[in-house]
C-alpha cells in the first residue's frame, strides 16, 4: 500500500513518530498506527489533515510522488494524441418537453 510507505517515509524525513504526528494533526494515535500497519483510511478528511501537517498533497500522500504522476501523464498524452482526447468530450444535448 502506497499510503503506508509514504507515511513511513515522511515520518522518517521529518524525524517524527506516530504519536507526534497524531498530536500535530489532531488525529487519534491509533488511526496513524492502523495506517502504518496497512489498514486503509476510512475518512478522507483525516488524510487531508495528515497531508496538511506534512505540507504535501493528498495525492502525494496516497499515491506517491507528483513527479511519477507527471511523467505518466506525459507518456499517455504522447501515445493518444490531442485529437483522440478531444473526442472523449463530445456530447449531445436533447430538449425534452414536459407536459404539466
Amino acid at each position: 500500500m502506497v499510503l503506508k510507505q509514504q507515511l513511513k517515509t515522511l515520518l522518517r524525513k521529518n524525524d517524527l513518530n506516530a504519536s507526534q504526528l497524531a498530536r500535530k494533526s489532531g488525529l487519534p494515535r491509533q488511526t496513524i498506527n492502523d495506517w502504518l500497519a496497512g489498514s486503509p483510511p476510512r475518512d478522507v478528511r483525516q488524510i487531508k489533515k495528515v497531508a496538511d501537517t506534512f505540507g504535501v498533497s493528498v495525492d502525494h500522500l496516497c499515491f506517491g510522488s507528483a513527479e511519477e504522476s507527471e511523467s505518466k501523464q506525459t507518456d499517455l498524452s504522447s501515445l493518444l494524441g490531442d485529437e483522440w482526447i478531444g473526442g472523449v468530450f463530445e456530447m449531445k444535448i436533447r430538449r425534452v418537453k414536459i407536459n404539466k
